[in-house]
């Protein structure tokens, strides 16, 4: 180690480690190292010790404490990198009085040190708040079609439950007449006629333009009070006829069975 000056005041003189500080004279047993006893209190200053020449060679084991250095004038640049260990120093013998601020870095601490230094992780701090919702990004590129859904199964017959009802005149008539998808009325309303004629001649024989002849046929059921269709229903067959009488009627109806078929009219201008 070289050493400028032991105390303030002596001239800077050159020394090598094997010269005992503190007596001032080369003794004949030469030591290879200083000690805290070597050094007048904090009269060892950073100045005094050539930039990165001080090691842990030249410092008797534990023997150098914070008493022998001059408040926050050692620094890391004195130091020869990780040459000075715990070894070196006494027990609580270098403080923060002893070290400059901003003097000892990571460089100068050993990996145990640096672990050390890191505290417990903390606590969860609270959820932030929602961000603004960014920008919309550019539209992504059509993706390739998916494969073909399984078949469904079958719908149900539409025509599953439907009956042909036949109202036989049995004794003829030639005007009005009419027949129902059920003789009770409410089960009547169940079904809706979607088809439906007249029988009223005999091929061959009472086919003829004076006889029966039919002017009104459509879905619908009669108010015989009013002599009119009733307003809304579908489960039957109407038709009117020439008032000229067959001994042949009969009206025809296919009844399919559901509550209700819409109604589309489409009017006319002509």
């Amino acid at each position: 180690m070289q050493v400028k000056r032991i105390v303030p005041g002596v001239a800077a003189v050159g020394l090598v480690a094997a010269i005992a500080i503190g007596g001032g004279v080369a003794s004949a047993n030469a030591r290879s190292y200083v000690t805290g006893s070597d050094v007048k209190n904090s009269s060892l200053t950073g100045a005094d010790v050539k930039n990165s020449s001080l090691t842990g060679a030249d410092v008797k084991n534990s023997s150098l404490t914070g008493s022998d250095i001059k408040n926050s004038s050692l620094t890391g640049a004195d130091i020869k990198n990780q040459s000075i260990t715990s070894s070196d120093i006494a027990t609580n013998g270098v403080g923060s009085s002893e070290i400059r601020a901003g003097a000892v870095g990571l460089s100068e601490l050993s990996a145990s040190a640096e672990a050390a230094l890191k505290g417990k992780t903390g606590a969860t701090g609270k959820t932030g708040a929602t961000g603004k919702t960014g920008a919309t990004g550019a539209r992504g590129p059509q993706g390739v079609p998916g494969e073909d859904g399984t078949d469904g199964t079958d719908g149900k017959n539409g025509l599953d439950g439907a009956i042909f009802r036949v109202e036989n005149y049995a004794n003829g008539g030639g005007g009005s007449a009419t027949v129902a998808c059920a003789d009770d009325d409410a089960e009547s309303q169940k079904y809706v006629a979607i088809a439906g004629g007249v029988q009223g001649s005999e091929s061959g024989t009472t086919e003829k333009q004076t006889g029966f002849l039919v002017s009104s046929s459509f879905p619908g059921r009669m108010d015989w009070n009013t002599g009119k269709p009733k307003e809304g229903r579908l489960d039957g067959w109407i038709v009117f006829g020439n008032s000229q009488h067959t001994s042949t009627l009969k009206v025809w109806a296919l009844c399919v069975p559901t509550d209700t078929i819409p109604v589309q009219q489409v009017d006319l201008d002509n």
